[in-house]
């Protein structure tokens, strides 16, 4: 009886260990996505988007006791805090609907960016980030109430929802930052610390806890962009990517003279390019795709170049145009 015991013992640890999940998440390197594979754009421009161009994602799964061990012996994987916060009034379909919806707007201003890098005239612009819910047990559920417009960061003006991902992006848990907000007409400036919000679908995103709709969408552009299939991609690190692909597609010489170039990297409506996390993973997914070139956002240049091998080349960048300039060398 007591081998049959420990037999079932045995069996159920073993079962635990596949299934039972842990607070935690493992997150793997997914191969780089060309840019046509995302979005696509209207008739009218003097190329196609260029199937050399690739974004870099990574993947991100509840662990379980026996996947958190993978992560010892499988090198390209690495452990994060599970994605936890929820607002209670939003179901997980809503919550990823929501996520999607601010890929497309992030997809809608990196294109014009890249446009406008091309000279098309384009004109982006929004009144502000609104808070739809907020994040349990997060600072931004303390400091904010549903319907507030968030219109700046510091010093510096929030535009569109995306644009307020991509400056906070910049910044590290454990900040202050100056929020200034419209509450009821009335203009509130509140000081809220940032915390880590890993989402599901982009990782180490620093954010407010809070869920933001742009307040009236407005990007006057000669080309329409869209995302196109299914793929699950959130956040704004596609940005840069995205951009120069509009870019590439909005004038007569390819960049990067036929190599295949993969990278991450935010990117605001004047062209800079922020950070972003998990980059090491996503060296990774540009090998898979036999990348040659690696760009990255200037901070995270040691990073990537620890991560990479010699035969890939990895080139920091600060702005859209640093990014053109290197790629057109």
């Amino acid at each position: 009886m007591r081998k049959l015991l420990f037999a079932v013992a045995i069996l159920l640890l073993v079962w635990a260990a596949a299934v039972v999940p842990l607070p935690l998440a493992v997150t793997e390197p997914s191969p780089a996505i060309a840019v046509p594979e995302v979005i696509e754009l209207d008739d009218g421009l003097p190329s196609e988007l260029a199937e050399e161009l690739h974004l870099t994602v990574v993947r991100l799964e509840p662990a379980t006791i026996a996947s958190a061990a993978q992560v010892l012996v499988v090198g390209d994987r690495e452990l994060t805090l599970l994605p936890t916060l929820v607002p209670p009034d939003v179901d997980p379909e809503q919550l990823e609907e929501f996520q999607r919806e601010l890929f497309r707007e992030s997809i809608r201003a990196a294109v014009a960016v890249g446009l406008d890098a091309a000279g098309l005239e384009v004109t982006v612009d929004g009144d502000g980030a609104r808070i739809i819910a907020t994040l349990p047990g997060t600072p931004g559920a303390e400091a904010f109430e549903e319907g507030d417009v968030i219109t700046a960061v510091d010093d510096t003006e929030v535009a569109l929802a995306s644009e307020l991902v991509a400056i906070l992006g910049d910044r590290v848990a454990g900040d202050q930052v100056q929020i200034t907000v419209l509450r009821e007409g009335e203009e509130l400036t509140l000081t809220v610390e940032l915390v880590p919000l890993e989402t599901g679908t982009d990782v180490g995103q620093i954010g407010l806890g809070v869920l933001v709709a742009t307040v009236d969408l407005r990007i006057d552009a000669p080309v329409e962009a869209r995302a196109v299939g299914d793929r699950r991609i959130g956040g704004p690190s596609a940005g840069l990517m995205l951009a120069l692909g509009a870019y590439d597609a909005a004038t007569e010489d390819a960049l990067g003279g036929g190599r295949i170039i993969a990278g991450t990297g935010t990117i605001d409506l004047a062209g800079n390019v922020g950070p972003v996390d998990g980059v090491a993973a996503k060296v990774r997914g540009a090998l898979l795709v036999d990348a040659e070139v690696f760009l990255v956002p200037e901070v995270s240049v040691d990073e990537a170049e620890g991560a990479a091998p010699p035969e890939l080349e990895v080139i920091g960048v600060a702005t859209l145009e640093d990014a053109i300039d290197a790629l057109s060398d």
